[in-house]
This record gives C-alpha cells, structure tokens and sequence, in this order.
C-alpha cells in the first residue's frame, strides 16, 4: 500500500504536469506567463523529488520499522 501511494502521487504529478504544459506554456501569448509558470513547476517538482528522497533514506534508518500497531 505504500508503493501505490508513491506511485499514485507521481502519476498524478505527471498527468498534472502534462495537462500544464499543453494548457499553460503551448496555448499562451505571453512569454513571462510561460517562464513563470514552468519555473514554478518546476520549483515544486524538485521539492517533491528531494522530499520523496529524504523519506526513502530515512526509511533505512528507522528504529520503529518493526513495531506493530
């Protein structure tokens, strides 16, 4: 269940990003609109990635993996 979830978050990250592009960048006039928009994107793609990261070398270390709930 916790790989559907990393899974699901990215493939909705993905379609997300796509559907921004062709609406966002490809349809418009203005080139300022165009640079921020894909900087934002950006910005917030590489946030996801570095926390997906960080979690997943933390995940190793964890004293609690073995306790049940």
């Amino acid at each position: 269940m916790k790989h559907f979830g990393i899974v699901a978050l990215i493939g909705g990250w993905l379609v997300i990003t796509v559907w921004g592009v062709i609406k966002g960048v490809l349809e418009s006039q203005s080139l300022v609109f165009s640079v921020s928009l894909s900087v934002i994107w950006i910005g917030i793609l590489v946030l996801l990635i570095s926390t997906i990261w960080q979690r997943y070398k933390e995940s190793k270390d964890d004293p609690y993996k073995d306790v049940e709930v």
